[in-house]
């Protein structure tokens, strides 16, 4: 399981590389400097990949939260990434949210449902500057 101040150390190799953090989730590091995490899985015979979103922007409660999300999808029989197509990006991350809300394990960082999480000086939360989102 990796640390918040394990993430901070990774320096970019001259090629890509894979940084593990359990069950298929793992933090794919670019030769540019790119902090992507991804969730590596297996559906119908065929290994796939979900893009989470990119480091730090998606922290690390975060990806872990995403990741029992599309875990909790692949036991009830339903491909993440289909879905997350099929769905669009926005509204499986509000998915997401409600499933944790009604598991009881909702996490303390606030999500405003018609953006991806991208912090900015002006919004903590969605990066508009005018926002009608409670975040």
């Amino acid at each position: 399981m990796l640390t918040e101040t394990e993430l901070q150390a990774i320096k970019p190799l001259r090629y890509s590389r894979k940084v593990s953090d359990g069950g298929g989730l793992y933090l794919l590091v670019t030769p540019k400097g790119g902090r992507c995490w991804r969730f590596a899985y297996r559906y119908a015979q065929k290994y796939k990949t979900l893009a989470l979103g990119t480091y730090p922007v998606v922290t690390l409660e975060w990806a872990r939260s995403s990741h029992k999300f599309a875990r909790n999808l692949l036991a009830h029989g339903v491909d993440p990434s289909a879905l997350k197509a099929a769905l669009g990006k926005h509204i499986f991350g509000v998915a997401m949210r409600e499933w944790e809300k009604a598991r009881g394990h909702m996490s303390a960082l606030p999500l405003c449902s018609h953006r991806e999480i991208a912090p900015s000086e002006s919004h903590t939360r969605c990066g508009e500057k005018e926002c009608s989102c409670s975040c």
